[in-house]
């Protein structure tokens, strides 16, 4: 039985068929922006060769590299405080990379869309360098440095553990301010420093690229409700639908990234906060 005849997410407007949806809002900032549809990342690394492990008639997503060294698993979690993707090594406890369901789908992408990346290890400084040339101010958290957000908003940190050989990590949380004293948690990230590099690198690339992320109508987020700012894209639904075609087709190819789409538009037709 074809799935396109079920009223569902499944048969979601950006990626499979157009359907109802009549515009897209270009959304920043970004991580603000809501989870987005899961097949942003499954799909590309499905096309890039992992292996679907998922057990059918089960709410969760098992995929695994295709050298069987990688496992990514995807839970949803309500509650904003666990951590509903998961990507590890198969075997062994070397590293974790942890994301929280309302974790922008775009933002995980630049980790698992190069977990197969060669490359050296990137200097700390070079990733806060690349934070603070978007804007991001530098802050120190103890002995440990981070950087928040334009708006406040989000928070980035590299902490260490109280181990006698401590194991360092690179952590965000989201949160907006609900009073003087107290927050909404929205969402939030750790990634260990021995996961490849490129794929760290990727995670602060996107997290901090100040590009708006492309959501359907209605798509935003109610808990960021106040604090984005929500414009009409140029793009459209079926114009979005085909990128990510594009997308998995060149990956498909060639086994590599496909070129960042240019940046949306001007935004013409309406803003929202």
């Amino acid at each position: 039985m074809s799935h396109e005849r079920f009223y569902s997410k499944v048969n979601g407007p950006t990626l499979h068929r157009v359907n109802a949806v009549r515009w897209l809002d270009e959304v920043t900032p970004r991580h603000l922006a809501g989870g987005g549809d899961p097949r942003h990342v499954t799909e590309y690394l499905l096309a890039s060769g992992w292996s679907n492990h998922s057990v059918p008639g089960y709410p969760h997503v098992l995929l695994e590299s295709p050298d069987r060294r990688l496992h990514l698993t995807l839970e949803p979690e309500e509650d904003e405080f666990m951590s509903s993707w998961r990507v590890r090594p198969a075997q062994g406890h070397a590293w974790w990379a942890q994301f929280g369901i309302h974790t922008p789908v775009e933002i995980i992408a630049g980790f698992t869309d190069v977990l197969h990346s060669t490359g050296p290890r990137p200097e700390e400084a070079e990733l806060w360098r690349l934070a603070a040339s978007r804007g991001w101010t530098m802050r120190l958290a103890g002995r440990e440095r981070a950087a928040l957000s334009p708006d406040e908003t989000a928070y980035l940190s590299r902490e260490s553990s109280l181990a006698e050989t401590p194991i360092h990590r690179w952590a965000v949380q989201v949160s907006v301010p609900l009073s003087e004293k107290r927050h909404r948690w929205i969402w939030n990230a750790s990634i260990d420093e021995a996961a490849p590099p490129a794929a760290l690198t990727g995670f602060i690339d996107a997290l901090t690229d100040p590009a708006p992320l492309l959501r359907w109508e209605g798509q935003e987020p109610r808990h960021a409700f106040g604090f984005l700012d929500s414009r009409r894209s140029p793009v459209t639904p079926e114009q979005h639908r085909l990128q990510h075609l594009r997308r998995l087709e060149t990956v498909q190819r060639t086994g590599t990234a496909s070129p960042a789409p240019p940046p949306p538009g001007p935004c013409r037709h309406k803003r929202h906060r």
